[in-house]
């Protein structure tokens, strides 16, 4: 969904901006990376994504984002530096060949490594976290993303490739059917994908009990605990709208979308897929499967190391919610352990770069990297067989 990009060990935080191109309504071209902080409105943009499903398939366009976050935004010259990059869990190997064909013989970075986000991810929790041998060693990777959420069990820093579980509910889909649900209540916001992102941030929840609170949300307006007025934006200030407080009355040129049980009822797609037809569980399900494929052994240990990051696990009380759920589909005997998420101290959309961050001030990317001599003389089999492990 987004690119972050810094340097490694930077103490200011990266430079985060949508992984896409976007071209408003009142302009005849695209803008991408640091030229988005030129557009004013964003009412009825158009994009154009390099990914889908959480893969690359447009190329030209992911390598003219990284053109303009390379030359414009870090001012480096790749022959001269390492990169460090993410790829998505269980990445395709054509999709990884064309990475390493791009990054070596495209742009002629001197090293080279990429990940899958929790692995990095990994390293930052590791690096918040009071250190034990145990925690680090043994642990559980929620990434709730944009395409996808994924859940990766880690036994010695290493992924259990066939635990891996994938559920295919993310932010994007979130605000996709917040727009279907309000175009048919409301008014029309199809062409809206910015501000219902935006609104989808700002006002939605998790809720802790479902059924108690959509009965809860049916209430009149004053005993209605869920229910808000959002003013929409008039696009000539380059604002994205407010919430309007209890207290303040309507002026005659707002327009004011209400929610109510919309608010609760987004979050709920993490948790219960059904609802739109999947024919999958929820998170906290593919979180108790993807523990029971792994060695009866280590359970106990997987169940008390559980981090969650992802910009779709900032709703409130997701995490209380999470607890809840995994705790009614496991043994008693087990002690659950879920920590990050909707409270982490960071944003935990940023949590894979502060982990690559981590990985390459602490010495582990000489570790992992494959320099470009290595490239010229092996090729893409050299990233295969050094980076079999660790994706």
């Amino acid at each position: 969904y987004s690119c972050k990009i810094g340097r490694a060990g930077q103490k200011i935080l990266p430079e985060i901006f949508p992984n896409c191109a976007i071209k408003p309504k009142s302009e005849r071209r695209f803008f991408v990376a640091d030229q988005l902080k030129e557009i004013h409105d964003y009412s009825q943009v158009y994009y154009r994504r390099p990914c889908e499903r959480g893969f690359i398939t447009n190329w030209d366009l992911q390598s003219e984002i990284w053109d303009r976050m390379f030359k414009n935004i870090l001012n480096i010259t790749p022959a001269e530096n390492g990169l460090l990059v993410s790829e998505p869990v269980c990445n395709l190997s054509a999709l990884s060949r064309k990475m390493d064909e791009i990054v070596f013989e495209k742009y002629g970075f001197k090293s080279y490594c990429r990940l899958p986000g929790p692995s990095m991810a990994l390293y930052d929790a590791m690096r918040n976290h009071s250190k034990s041998l145990l925690s680090e060693t043994y642990s559980v990777v929620v990434d709730v993303g944009y395409s996808a959420t994924h859940v990766v069990p880690f036994v010695e820093e290493m992924p259990v490739n066939h635990a891996i579980k994938r559920v295919n509910v993310g932010g994007k889909l979130l605000t996709n059917y917040l727009k279907e649900v309000v175009s048919y209540r409301a008014f029309s916001m199809m062409d809206e994908t910015y501000l219902m992102d935006h609104i989808k941030r700002k006002v939605c929840l998790t809720s802790t009990d479902f059924k108690a609170d959509l009965k809860a949300s049916k209430l009149s307006k004053k005993k209605n605990p869920f229910r808000l007025e959002y003013v929409l934006p008039n696009h000539s200030g380059g604002s994205l709208g407010f919430v309007r407080g209890k207290e303040s009355k309507a002026t005659e040129d707002e327009q004011v979308l209400t929610l109510s049980n919309e608010r609760i009822t987004v979050p709920e797609l993490l948790f219960s897929p059904k609802i739109l037809g999947l024919q999958q569980g929820g998170i906290a399900e593919a979180i108790a499967e993807s523990i029971k494929a792994c060695h009866p052994d280590l359970h106990g240990l997987l169940y008390n190391n559980i981090i969650v990051v992802g910009g779709s696990s900032s709703f409130p009380n997701f995490l209380e919610r999470l607890r809840t759920d995994v705790r009614s589909l496991i043994p008693t005997r087990f002690k659950l352990n879920i920590r990050g998420g909707n409270e982490s101290k960071i944003d935990p959309k940023l949590s894979a770069w502060m982990g690559g961050s981590e990985i390459v001030t602490s010495g582990a990317y000489e570790h992992y990297k494959i320099t470009k001599k290595v490239y010229a003389e092996y090729g893409s089999e050299a990233c295969k067989r050094k980076f079999y492990w660790y994706t």
